[in-house]
C-alpha cells in the first residue's frame, strides 16, 4: 500500500506536514477512510478532517464553517455510512449527509475538547471522551439515524427509538470516597421520539399513550424546541388511590404497565401522528415470561381493588354526610331526622369496618384497606411470580371487597331509597349516591394526570447541508 509520505501531498489545502490525529478506514466500501489533522502545536486551529475513497490517491475535505476548534477524531456509524461524527477541540460535532454539513451537539456538552469517540453497537450508544470532563455517552442513536432530508423538511415527525428495558429495581447504601466513579442508572422511563423544524408556540403540544386495548393510560406534555425531542414515559400507572385512614399503607408508587408494544399520538394543534413505543424485560431478569406477565396482571388487579375500594369508601362517606345534612334540616319531624341518622350511622360502621380509623401512632389495626394496600405493595415490589399464598390471599380479599360493595348497593336500593321518598314528600332534597364516573372525574381534578411526570427534552441545533441551515434538538 502507499506510504504517507506519498499520500500527504494528494491531500488538498493541508499544511504540511502536519500530525494525523485519527484515521477512520469505513467498513462499507474498501479504499475508503476518513482522516483528521491537528496543526494547533505550530498555530494552526483549523479543523482538518478529509475522506478518501480510491485508497488515497485523491482526498476531499470535509470542513465546512460551522465547525469550531482543531480537529481531534472522526467517527464513521456502525449502521449508516452518511451519519458521522466529528470531535474538535471545541465539542461534538454531527453530520447526517457524510461531512457536506456539521450540527454542533449542544445537549448539556459545554465547549470542551473531544478526544476520542467510540459507538456501543449493542446499546446503540454514543460514547465519547472529553479532556478535563469525564466521559458523555448519547443514549441511543436510532432517531439520529432515521433522519432523512424529508424528516428535515417535515414540519412535525414521529422518529423511532429503541426498545425501552424495564430496569430491576434495586436499593444499595454504598459508602464510598471521592474517587468512586459510577453512572446514573436506567430510569423506568420510555422515551418518545419526535422532530420539529420550528420552535412550537401555539395550541396543544401533547403525547398520549395507549394501551393494547386502545384506552388512554397517559398524557405528557411535549418538548418545543426545533429538532428532536425527547419525551419520557415513567412506565408506571399514577399511585393508586387509597381510602383515608389513620394508618399508612406500601401503597406509594403505580405498577408498572406490562411488556409489550404502546400506540404513541403526537398532537400539535390539529394535526396527529402516530407511533409506537415498545417495552421488553430487563435482559438480567431470571424470571420467565410468564412469571412476569403473572406479576403484572396481578399488580394491576390489586391496583384496580384499591381504586374500587377507595370509590367504595368515598361513596359511603359522601352518603354519611348526606344524611347528616338532611337530618338537621328536617329536625322538627323527629321519627324522619332519627331514621336519616341512624342511617348515617349506619353507614359510617360500614366505613370502618373497611378501613383503620384507631387513632394513635402504631395501633396494628388492619382491614380490608390496610390489607389490600400490603399485598399490592409486597406484589409490585418483585417482579417475579407472586407467591401461591399472595394468590389466594388475593382471591380472599377481592371477595371480600365485592360483599363490602353489595352492601353499599342493597343499602342505596332499599334503605337510603326509602328515606329518599320520605325527603322528596317534604320536599327536602334526597342523598345522592357518588357515582364511579363523578367519582373519576375528581380524582382526576385533584390528584392532576400523570403529565406531570414532566418532560425531558434535549436540543442539537445547527444542522447545515450544503444550501441552508437547519436544526435538531437532541
Amino acid at each position: 500500500g502507499a506510504t504517507w509520505s506519498n499520500v500527504a501531498p494528494n491531500v488538498p489545502g493541508l499544511p504540511g506536514p502536519t500530525w494525523v490525529s485519527s484515521v477512520q478506514a469505513s467498513r462499507y466500501a474498501k479504499g475508503t477512510a476518513y482522516v483528521t489533522f491537528d496543526g494547533h502545536r505550530r498555530g494552526d486551529m483549523a479543523p482538518h478532517v478529509y475522506k478518501t475513497t480510491d485508497f488515497g490517491a485523491t482526498w476531499e475535505s470535509l470542513a465546512t464553517p460551522e465547525l469550531d476548534g482543531y480537529a481531534h477524531v472522526v467517527r464513521e456509524d456502525s449502521t449508516r455510512p452518511d451519519l458521522l461524527f466529528l470531535g474538535t477541540e471545541s465539542g461534538l460535532f454531527i453530520s447526517l449527509d457524510g461531512g457536506k454539513g456539521w450540527a454542533r451537539f449542544k445537549g448539556n456538552l459545554p465547549k470542551v475538547a473531544v478526544c476520542d469517540i467510540a459507538i456501543q453497537e449493542r446499546e446503540g450508544d454514543l460514547v465519547f471522551a472529553t479532556h478535563g470532563r469525564g466521559i458523555y455517552i448519547i443514549d441511543d442513536l436510532s432517531p439520529i439515524r432515521a433522519m432523512t432530508p424529508q424528516t428535515l423538511e417535515s414540519k412535525v415527525a414521529m422518529l423511532p427509538a429503541r426498545p425501552a428495558e424495564m430496569p430491576i429495581e434495586g436499593v444499595s447504601w454504598p459508602f464510598v470516597g471521592d474517587d468512586d466513579f459510577v453512572g446514573d442508572n436506567p430510569r423506568e422511563e420510555a422515551v418518545i421520539t419526535y422532530w420539529l423544524k420550528r420552535r412550537h408556540l401555539m395550541g396543544d403540544l401533547k403525547v398520549e399513550v395507549f394501551d393494547s386495548d386502545g384506552k388512554l393510560l397517559t398524557t405528557l406534555p411535549g418538548g418545543k424546541r426545533v429538532g428532536i425531542n425527547r419525551v419520557a414515559w415513567p412506565m408506571r400507572l399514577k399511585p393508586p388511590k387509597v381510602p383515608p385512614a389513620t394508618t399508612l399503607v406500601p401503597a406509594f408508587v403505580g405498577p408498572r404497565v406490562p411488556e409489550g408494544t404502546y400506540k404513541v399520538k403526537l398532537i400539535k394543534g390539529q394535526t396527529t401522528l402516530e407511533g409506537q413505543v415498545t417495552l421488553v424485560a430487563d435482559p438480567r431478569s431470571p424470571h420467565s415470561a410468564e412469571d412476569r406477565a403473572l406479576q403484572q396482571k396481578t399488580a394491576l388487579a390489586l391496583y384496580d381493588d384499591l381504586g374500587r375500594l377507595t370509590y367504595t369508601v368515598d361513596a359511603i362517606a359522601d352518603a354519611r354526610d348526606q344524611l347528616r345534612e338532611r337530618a338537621q334540616n328536617v329536625k322538627k319531624h323527629r321519627r324522619l331526622a332519627t331514621r336519616l341518622t341512624k342511617l348515617a350511622d349506619s353507614l359510617e360502621a360500614m366505613r370502618k369496618k373497611l378501613v383503620a380509623t384507631r387513632k394513635g401512632q402504631i395501633t396494628g389495626e388492619e382491614k380490608l384497606r390496610e390489607k389490600l394496600g400490603e399485598l399490592y405493595g409486597a406484589v409490585s415490589r418483585y417482579d417475579g411470580r407472586p407467591t401461591d399464598s399472595q394468590l389466594e390471599r388475593q382471591a380472599i380479599l377481592e371477595k371480600q371487597l365485592k360483599d363490602a360493595e353489595g352492601r353499599l348497593k342493597a343499602t342505596v336500593d332499599g334503605e337510603l331509597a326509602e328515606v329518599n321518598a320520605q325527603l322528596e314528600k317534604r320536599e327536602v332534597k334526597p342523598v345522592s349516591v357518588l357515582s364511579r364516573q363523578e367519582w373519576d372525574s375528581r380524582q382526576e381534578k385533584v390528584g392532576g394526570t400523570a403529565a406531570e411526570a414532566g418532560e425531558q427534552a434535549t436540543a442539537l441545533s445547527g444542522l447545515a447541508n450544503a444550501v441552508r441551515s437547519v436544526s435538531l434538538g437532541f
